[in-house]
């Protein structure tokens, strides 16, 4: 736990904290800009944030770069520090009189703040576990409706998940996890296979025109060595049966070769009874009607004119397109007709029993490998569908017990607070966003107020180590509620650090109890640093 902060410019050169409770104190009119939320936020950058270099740079302006030495006692070890605000990725680890001993990035001292905490089975920066429980004004993590925000730019899935990990229940989901990514990267290897041309893409329609292909290529293949003898006497059968094939194959091109040169007649047609009307066209028609305007037919005969060239660039492009169809077309009816006369030439040849062999066997290997890819991305696909939905039930199953844990948590305390069973605030966890329901109340007050008790809940329940409220939350909450979040936060066991004025107001119990648990009190004449620049 954290043991003291000394400065030299502190008005007070050394603060000194304890377990439990940690009162920053205020004066009874509840005097602003004298310290309270600055050295909260001094607090926070001893356990290695970065806010109090921002929002508080008055701070080095009117004092100059200055440096921060702070103790922590690690089981019956005290171990000593320094961090500047001129260099602050840099820690000093010191010795017993805060003499430099060797110093060490912030990474390396945040890491020894996790393992002091033990909080290394939390896969979480510890930051990340500490930072959104550090609510100090300046900071972007008041925000009521947004409790588990440690900023506002902050994905609503990263809120979530890091509350898994806070609760130790992100294991199972970081297994499934991975297998998602896993199968996700063999369905994209596939996907990019395919469009190189690595290996061909198959749809269902082909699977099974495949799967047909390779039962007719096994029959025939065992035909021919069953009767190989036959088929040597008599050649003319393997022969007659490709010749076969490759007529039905002719004849479906000879189909699709007609109804282009129907297609490229018609835009032919098109291209030629596309002509403009010229102005000269137009002198018979003055001659009998005088008072017509050429001017305004000429005009619109060139509009239509353009709307002509634009449609003939159109239709030259298509006869273009059906040009090269057709001589793509006509091109393998020829290379048809050659292995049909290959075929009649060969019939007394006995090598054709070899040719046909060796061609049914490399459809075949063609066809089984099309079958095998479509079969594996057909499986990898049903592989990640079935991954994705186990993640979810998982993912579903912890978020639900993680919202009984902290929602019975807030409930039972709002019970103890205000002494009656009000209705208490909801969090609802979904895989990736969260709301935080206020219910009936929701006045400024006893939204803060919520906003306390769902900390103090994580803090209870969590290996959360420590909270720092800044005295903005409890301005608004009414005074026997407040004296009962005192008792509250000392009963955690853990740390905790508050910044808090009037506590008259509160009752003798509670101003006894903050008081006692002062740590610094600052007011208008004495404030935090030696020197009030509010003047």
């Amino acid at each position: 736990m954290l043991i003291e902060i000394r400065c030299d410019k502190f008005r007070e050169r050394t603060i000194k904290f304890h377990s439990g409770l940690n009162v920053v104190l205020g004066d009874s009119v509840a005097t602003n800009s004298i310290g309270k939320s600055t050295l909260l936020m001094v607090l926070d950058f001893v356990y290695g944030g970065e806010s109090f270099l921002d929002h508080n740079k008055d701070v080095v302006d009117e004092l100059g770069h200055h440096d921060y030495f702070f103790a922590f006692q690690c089981g019956k070890e005290w171990v000593h520090f320094r961090r500047g605000t001129h260099t602050p990725d840099l820690v000093y680890k010191c010795d017993d009189k805060y003499a430099e001993v060797k110093p060490i990035s912030i990474e390396e001292y945040t890491a020894f703040l996790k393992a002091s905490y033990s909080l290394g089975d939390i896969e979480l920066s510890f930051r990340s576990i500490v930072s959104l429980f550090s609510r100090v004004w300046g900071k972007e993590n008041l925000d009521v409706k947004h409790p588990l925000h440690s900023f506002k730019g902050q994905k609503p899935s990263d809120c979530v998940t890091n509350t898994i990990k806070l609760f130790k229940k992100y294991e199972p989901i970081k297994i499934l996890s991975e297998t998602v990514k896993d199968r996700n990267d063999q369905k994209t290897t596939i996907s990019k296979a395919a469009k190189t041309g690595l290996i061909s893409k198959t749809t269902k329609k082909k699977y099974k025109e495949n799967v047909n292909r390779i039962n007719a290529i096994d029959s025939e293949i065992k035909e021919i060595k069953n009767n190989l003898k036959k088929y040597a006497v008599n050649i003319s059968e393997i022969a007659n049966r490709e010749v076969m094939e490759l007529k039905i194959e002719k004849d479906r091109l000879l189909e699709e070769k007609l109804r282009l040169d129907s297609r490229l007649l018609r835009v032919r047609n098109d291209i030629n009874q596309n002509k403009a009307i010229k102005s000269k066209h137009l002198e018979p028609l003055v001659k009998y009607f005088p008072d017509v305007n050429t001017t305004k037919l000429e005009e619109v005969e060139s509009f239509h004119s353009s709307i002509t060239k634009i449609l003939r660039k159109e239709l030259r492009s298509s006869e273009a397109e059906l040009d090269l169809l057709l001589s793509s077309i006509s091109e393998e009816i020829d290379l048809i007709d050659k292995k049909i006369a290959a075929s009649l030439a060969e019939l007394d040849n006995p090598n054709v029993v070899i040719d046909r062999v060796y061609e049914l066997s490399q459809d075949h290997s063609v066809a089984s490998k099309e079958i095998e890819y479509f079969e594996m991305d057909t499986q990898v696909k049903a592989d990640l569908k079935e991954s994705k939905e186990l993640l979810a039930a998982e993912k579903i199953r912890i978020l639900e017990l993680i919202e009984d844990i902290l929602n019975d948590k807030n409930r039972r305390n709002v019970t103890e607070i205000y002494s009656e069973e009000r209705r208490s605030p909801k969090l609802n966890l979904g895989q990736n966003s969260y709301t935080f329901e206020l219910v009936e109340d929701t006045g400024t007050g006893k939204a803060y107020s919520n906003l306390i008790l769902l900390d103090l809940a994580f803090l209870e329940v969590t290996a959360l180590p420590f909270l720092v409220h800044d005295s903005v939350l409890f301005k608004n909450i009414q005074n026997d509620a407040v004296a009962k979040l005192i008792a509250l936060y000392e009963s955690t066991g853990k740390q905790t650090f508050i910044a808090i004025d009037e506590v008259e107001k509160y009752g003798d119990v509670a101003e006894k109890k903050l008081k006692e648990k002062k740590v610094i009190q600052l007011d208008n004449n004495n404030v935090l640093y030696i020197k009030d620049w509010r003047k």
